[in-house]
């Protein structure tokens, strides 16, 4: 499972120019996964990805160093796994769990061609250079990108903060900003907008992150989410009982 903490000091995410230093046997066993992967899924796509490659904590802050790696090298230490810490790619990203007016809690269904097929996550993905700005990463900007791109919202239509993080656990090698936020549409609302921006990717020829959205009466959402059968993300279950909390 994913370890989720209730964020209670600032984050301060410093951005190395260099790219991780992997000997030649784990670059080569990255190779081979990845010419297999893309056999069986040709929309993969192995474009830049980032790494936490030092995490230091005092009362103040916490403090990481983020350096470049690759999304080949992200997907073979999450599904085959790096033994060696200083080799494995623990990937920075930022998310946002979004709440309606009317207090459902808003999951999206990943698309058939996504690298895992109908998986359950909230709205977010890993940086992107657009994200760094004067030697550090902007988890908002990430935040706000992904949300815009996979949901067609903007952030500064939201109130939201920053809530949580999710760090390492032996299934998952990420460090991730998790953010909640209620919006000013109801439900019906929501999904009446997601399906015509769906229409809108597809009649443009633009990549569908999404395939649906779940939605989930807070009162009874983990209930709701545990009869899914779904794919989904380790930190979400947590993700859901710590916000409905609130």
């Amino acid at each position: 499972m994913s370890k989720i903490v209730k964020i209670n000091k600032p984050i301060i995410l410093k951005f190395e120019d260099k790219e991780i230093n992997l000997p030649e046997d784990i670059k080569l066993n990255i190779e081979k996964f990845w010419n297999n992967a893309v056999k069986e899924n040709p929309s993969l796509y192995n474009g830049k990805e980032f790494a936490v490659e030092t995490v230091s904590e005092t009362e103040e802050c916490i403090k990481m160093t983020v350096i470049k790696s690759t999304y080949a090298h992200y997907l073979y230490d999450e599904r085959i796994g790096i033994k060696e810490e200083k080799y494995k790619c623990y990937s920075p990203w930022g998310g946002i769990l979004i709440i309606t007016k009317d207090n459902y809690i808003v999951v999206g269904e990943m698309n058939e061609n996504m690298s895992v097929p109908y998986c359950l996550q909230i709205s977010g993905g890993g940086i992107d250079e657009l994200d760094i700005k004067d030697g550090k990463v902007d988890i908002i900007s990430n935040i706000k990108r992904e949300l815009k791109e996979e949901l067609n919202l903007n952030l500064e239509d939201i109130s939201y903060k920053v809530e949580f993080m999710e760090y390492p656990t032996k299934t998952r090698n990420a460090y991730g900003f998790l953010a909640v936020g209620k919006i000013p549409m109801t439900k019906d609302e929501l999904n009446e907008h997601f399906k015509e921006y769906v229409e809108y990717l597809i009649k443009n020829n633009l990549e569908i992150e999404f395939k649906s959205l779940k939605f989930f009466e807070k009162e009874n959402a983990l209930e709701e989410f545990d009869k899914l059968k779904n794919p989904k993300r380790s930190y979400l279950r947590d993700l859901i009982k710590e916000t409905i909390k609130y």
